[in-house]
């Protein structure tokens, strides 16, 4: 008895960049196959030289009696007619148009009149490659020694490894040769020292036989713009655009509060993909969706996708700036420098050195340390051991290397040569214990602050202290040249002006403008005032008392109505009060501001912005900071940011963007950037 007729059906698959799927129909005893061929458009990185859509097909059908059909085929169907039932393996590659062999795959089917279809998945990735990635970044951001660490995983994570390639000045490049075809994940993450500075997390695919190449850069402000979406391919081969939502690329956003940034998967099941997060090359999480909440400065959002599917891998980032948004001039927290390469404790002092970089100083283990400002932090680039507690410190204005120290263990002043190129202090110039209030008066007693020297005293330090019953202001020149203390006949305490206050008053609290031709003190136990004003090359005193002013604990100089005139803020209790006059004529109070962001603010010290803008008052009693915006003798309360711990001196950088804040026994620098 003849068999009319036996049928077998080659199927197929479905393909898929990475792969393809195929099925065969049943049809009595022929079948339809059906290949369907889809570009891959994901952002992965591939060869330049190499085209990843599968093209055509070679398929090699093997039957019970050895019976061998081998095809080559572009079309979208083909039927393979009277083959006998039985046991058949059906091997299938699938190339490129340039002949390359990129996926594999085979299949043992049982033919017979009722089961005619075959399907053979293309899951196998073949041959290997080589990889060659260049990461770059701008090398006169990094202050410390560089290191950039990448970890490369397979898809399916069975291929793990760490690679820290050698660096060149500014740029690194990881060369990998005979690794697997595949899609794969390369995660960089750059290193300043101990920070992490930059990331970025990149999918990329290896093709046989050829070299996946390419550039990334590691500076986010060059970072290539991309569109926020990748494109991924389904089970049936059907492409899949996954859309960012919650974050546009090249945005500015709020910094330090909770954004939602979700990836819409469209028509494909979200169940079906497997998507993982990277916020600046570090992993945050994975899922459908994903919270996060920035700090301040510049970020590259990674998003990496796959399906169960091999090859099917794809990945996208979002760059944008997380600001403070908030009211211009209220400072907001950045983050915190704790105690470690930086020493910080006791009384730690702080100001910005003529570069840009920042001075700490701190008599928990007396430490002078040179820092830069990264990633809302301070690295330390240089430390020196100083050989006595500092209880004051100021850099010049306008001077290219002054710093000036005070002690209050043996009364003394230092001036240091600050070095840029090696980050330290250098050439100490120290008159300790014989600080002069004038020539003719004794030595002082006690040091009670450091003054900006003011334009009519160019090269001098103004330095306020107790000379018995009195209160004086010396403006001293240190020179390199003069290293002895000697007595108060040296050349160097001659020839410097001084202002004596007199009168049996007691100023304590004492401040300056910025450019130092106004110096304002006040005696909190008696009430007194007064206000010096340098004008045409002199000094014009202006001496007052005021009973309000008992009790104040702070005093801040805010900017002047005119050449001879002045004016200059006192904190007591919960209220601060404006004084504003001319040195010749009248001078007293202007204006007072009741308090309504708290009580028991005790505030202990107060600065204005560089332009006298915004005024800054640090708050003991309910350890905050708090910002007033200044118009002439009015203040209008802005805003406070809290602190953790009770604060002691602040300083603010020229452009208003950077406070730092230091504590009373903290162990921690609170960094503030501020919306200017």
């Amino acid at each position: 008895m003849t068999e009319r007729t036996r049928q077998i059906i080659a199927m197929l698959m479905a393909a898929l960049i990475i792969f393809s799927f195929a099925s065969c129909e049943s049809g009595g005893s022929t079948a339809d196959m059906r290949i369907i061929l889809e570009k891959e458009v994901s952002r992965t990185i591939t060869p330049g030289d190499v085209t990843l859509s599968i093209t055509n097909y070679d398929i090699t059908c093997t039957g019970p009696d050895n019976q061998s059909h081998k095809l080559n085929t572009r079309r979208n169907t083909f039927i393979l007619e009277d083959v006998p039932v039985g046991t058949w393996t059906i091997k299938a590659d699938g190339k490129n148009e340039e002949g390359i062999i990129l996926v594999t795959g085979s299949t043992t089917f049982n033919l017979n009149e009722t089961n005619t279809s075959a399907t053979v998945s293309l899951s196998e990735m073949v041959g290997s490659g080589n990889l060659s990635l260049v990461y770059t970044w701008d090398s006169s951001l990094i202050t410390s020694t560089p290191r950039l660490v990448i970890q490369f995983t397979g898809m399916d994570n069975s291929v793990s490894k760490e690679y820290t390639p050698t660096l060149a000045s500014g740029s690194a490049t990881l060369s990998l040769t005979a690794q697997t075809s595949g899609s794969y994940t390369v995660n960089a993450k750059l290193y300043d020292g101990s920070l992490l500075v930059a990331g970025a997390i990149d999918a990329i695919r290896i093709v046989s036989g050829k070299t996946t190449s390419g550039t990334i850069s590691l500076d986010l402000d060059e970072a290539p713009p991309v569109v926020g979406q990748l494109t991924l391919e389904n089970r049936v081969g059907t492409p899949v655009v996954c859309v960012v939502s919650g974050l546009e690329n090249n945005t500015t956003i709020a910094a330090q509060e909770t954004r939602t940034v979700s990836l819409d998967t469209q028509s494909l099941n979200v169940d079906d993909v497997t998507i993982e997060w990277y916020l600046d090359g570090t992993k945050i999480g994975s899922g459908a969706s994903i919270s996060l909440i920035p700090d301040p400065g510049k970020h590259r959002l990674d998003i990496i996708a796959r399906t169960a599917m091999l090859g099917s891998t794809g990945s996208t980032q979002i760059n944008f700036e997380a600001a403070l948004l908030g009211e211009v001039g209220v400072p907001v927290k950045a983050g915190d420098i704790l105690n470690g390469d930086i020493k910080i404790g006791g009384r730690t002092n702080i100001d910005f050195l003529p570069d840009g970089r920042i001075l700490v100083i701190s008599d928990a283990g007396n430490v002078a340390t040179v820092c830069s400002i990264k990633k809302n932090t301070l690295i330390k680039e240089g430390a020196m051991t100083l050989t006595k507690a500092t209880q004051l410190m100021k850099v010049i204005p306008g001077s290219s290397n002054a710093v000036f120290t005070v002690s209050d263990a043996d009364n003394s002043i230092t001036r240091w040569n600050y070095d840029k190129n090696t980050c330290s202090l250098i050439n100490p110039v120290s008159c300790a214990g014989n600080v002069y209030g004038r020539v003719e008066n004794p030595k002082f007693t006690s040091l009670t602050a450091i003054v900006n020297p003011s334009t009519w005293t160019g090269g001098y330090v103004g330095v306020v202290g107790q000379t018995g019953s009195n209160t004086a202001v010396t403006l001293r020149h240190l020179t390199n040249t003069n290293t002895t203390p000697g007595n108060k006949g040296d050349e160097y305490m001659a020839n410097g002006k001084y202002l004596n206050y007199n009168g049996g008053y007691q100023y304590t609290i004492a401040a300056s403008n910025m450019e130092g031709d106004v110096i304002a003190a006040i005696d909190p136990v008696q009430g007194g005032l007064v206000v010096n004003r340098g004008v045409d090359n002199t000094s014009r005193l202006k001496a007052f008392t005021d009973a309000s002013t008992i009790g104040a604990t702070a005093i801040a100089v805010l900017p002047s109505p005119d050449t001879t005139s002045a004016r200059f803020v006192v904190a007591v209790g919960d209220t601060l009060k404006v004084y504003s006059g001319n040195v010749d004529g009248t001078f007293s109070k202007a204006s007072e501001v009741n308090r309504t962001e708290g009580t028991g603010l005790n505030t202990t010290y107060m600065f204005t912005s560089a332009g006298g803008d915004f005024l800054y008052t640090l708050n003991a009693g309910n350890k905050t900071i708090s910002a007033y915006a200044v118009n002439g003798d009015t203040l209008t309360y802005r805003g406070r940011e809290q602190l953790e711990f009770v604060p002691y001196r602040a300083v603010i950088a020229n452009s208003g963007s950077y406070i730092f804040v230091s504590g009373v026994n903290a162990d921690r620098i609170t960094m503030l950037k501020v919306r200017t």
